[in-house]
């Protein structure tokens, strides 16, 4: 069976999980699903714990490499600026951790983080419009590099990796929302339609919090969370017509509805609907394009587009009200959009499926799936338990592996040594035939190698055991010393019989001594003196004939 992985999102209203399954050509989406959390007088985590839980259960997904996910409330996201521009990953990491314990109220040891570098905006093109920033600051071009960093609560993520191995898996990973934010925009075909090449912002609109992610150049750029979501609708609603909380929530879900210049209220009921969410929905917009206003900034860009996903935004007209409030284009993901997140495997059924509410988890699960989230906080000793904890779980199927592996090798190594035998066979057979016919017998191929020609043998070599050169080192060194004779060679002839040897020196004894210590060479067969002449001034003129044996 293969492998599947699954994110989860641990939310104050429902718990929400994406099994994804991956692949060379991308992950697959293989089951989405969300679970109401149930009320009670407990704490919201351990009541959605249990739910968990039972979906592990349900699911079958105790042995598959499960993610947490994790939201704005519950990190630190901060934008870092460093002075230089390349730098190894190891020492990047370093500044961070110092950059972070000065901003971030939590010791170093106590922390842990996860980081990205930031592209640089790219400059608009000679005589191209740029799109409109809207009023307020924005962050210059930096000499070096922007990162955007998530840090946590070391007892924290802690405590959420014990959190999941009470429910039945141990979490590979703690992601931040903003790698789910990134798949989100690459897979969501609007958005790849409505925008160019500009940023586009994500606004996850949960129950007790809304985050709102940045990407640019498939990055994360910025990311922020709102303390106001859905909830604060629906206390609106029941506190306006005094509603059980459960009565209103269905009421926001049924009837919920926000006006527009877009979608104008139609009758006297929806304009009073109209005036009671959109009490909650001012602040909510404003602090919407406060975070904006702070990415330009922060980073320099603008987002130019936003695409608006989470059970927050089901409510009836929250797009064109949000997209008249920030004064860029903002839609929900269509049919075709949540066709296409949902993949081949699924697709079929998106109406069937909370897509839409659970689009950040299901942007978690294909990152996930990718074999290296672009963040996730179960980072240094963290890892390192993680790590070695899921190599112990995974030893039996390794083993049998690298033994599959061994065994394929060695079959692999068995066939070649086969066809190298049958080989030598084959050759051995016609060096046989082709010696008999030149031989006339059957040789092996010692047999033909100790056989090198007609007087041949073992130690037979067709080339010389001196050169012309070795013979002239010879004579040279065979010059009796100065102080016994004065010799003056002025003609050397060397070929491959005979070496020839003309000169003068003083006295007959001299020859005679020069004569004796050529003999000394065990490559010179004879040395024969010829005539010698006495020159005007007494030296004496010789001709030596040397006889050679090595040439």
């Amino acid at each position: 069976m293969a492998s599947r992985v699954f994110a989860v999102d641990l939310g104050a209203w429902s718990v929400k999980l994406a099994v994804a399954s991956p692949g060379l050509r991308g992950a697959t989406l293989l089951h989405i699903v969300e679970r109401l959390v149930p009320p009670g007088d407990q704490p919201a985590e351990t009541r959605a714990k249990a739910v968990l839980a039972a979906l592990i259960d349900e699911l079958h997904l105790r042995e598959d490499s499960g993610y947490i996910g994790v939201y704005g409330d519950q990190v630190f996201t901060q934008v870092l600026e460093f002075g230089f521009k390349n730098l190894r990953r190891a020492e990047l990491d370093k500044a961070v951790g110092g950059e972070l314990e000065g901003v971030v109220p939590v010791d170093l040891e106590d922390m842990v983080y996860t980081f990205e570098p930031i592209p640089a905006p790219a400059a608009p093109a000679e005589g191209a419009v740029a799109p409109e920033a809207g009023r307020g600051r924005v962050a210059p071009p930096v000499e070096g590099m922007r990162v955007l960093t998530y840090a946590m609560r070391k007892d924290r993520a802690e405590h959420l990796i014990d959190l999941g191995k009470s429910c039945g898996f141990d979490p590979r990973g703690i992601l931040p929302c903003a790698g789910a934010a990134v798949r989100l925009v690459e897979r969501t075909p609007s958005v790849a339609q409505a925008r160019t090449d500009g940023a586009v912002a994500v606004i996850d609109i949960g129950h007790e919090r809304t985050d709102v992610v940045v990407v640019a150049g498939g990055k994360a750029v910025f990311s922020r969370s709102i303390a106001r979501a859905g909830k604060h609708v629906t206390e609106a609603i029941a506190k306006f017509w005094k509603l059980p909380w459960q009565d209103a929530e269905r009421a926001k879900h049924s009837d919920g509805f926000v006006a527009s210049h877009a979608e104008p209220a139609t009758s006297d009921q929806w304009a009073r609907i109209h005036s009671v969410t959109v009490g909650e929905l001012q602040p909510f917009t404003r602090d919407v394009r406060q975070t904006l206003a702070a990415c330009r900034a922060k980073t320099g860009y603008a987002p130019i587009a936003a695409l608006l996903v989470g059970g927050g935004a089901r409510l009836r007209g929250i797009a064109s009200y949000v997209a008249e409030q920030i004064g860029i284009p903002v839609w929900r993901p269509s049919g075709d959009d949540l066709t296409a997140l949902a993949g081949p495997r699924i697709g079929g059924n998106v109406a069937q499926l909370p897509i839409d509410s659970a689009a950040m988890t299901v942007g978690m699960a294909y990152d996930a799936a990718g074999g290296r989230p672009q963040f996730d906080l179960r980072s240094g000793a963290l890892a390192v338990k993680m790590d070695l904890g899921f190599l112990r779980a995974k030893a039996v199927p390794l083993g049998a592996a690298m033994l599959a592996i061994a065994a394929f090798a060695a079959g692999a190594a068995y066939a070649d040594l086969y066809r190298l035998r049958k080989a030598k066979g084959v050759l051995e057979q016609r060096l046989a035939t082709e010696s008999a016919d030149v031989l006339g017998e059957a040789k092996s191929a010692d047999d033909v190698l100790a056989v090198n020609g007609p007087g041949g043998g073992p130690n037979f070599s067709p080339l010389p055991k001196m050169s012309a050169y070795d013979i002239l080192l010879e004579v040279s060194n065979h010059v009796p010393p100065k102080d016994k004779i004065t010799l003056d060679i002025d003609q050397v002839q060397i070929d491959d019989q005979k070496v020839d040897l003309q000169g003068t020196t003083k006295t007959d004894g001299g020859i005679d001594m020069f004569v004796t210590e050529l003999r000394k060479v065990e490559c010179f067969k004879e040395v024969n003196r010829g005539p010698t002449d006495v020159q005007s001034d007494g030296s004496r003129r010789f001709k030596l004939t040397i006889t050679t044996a090595c040439m």
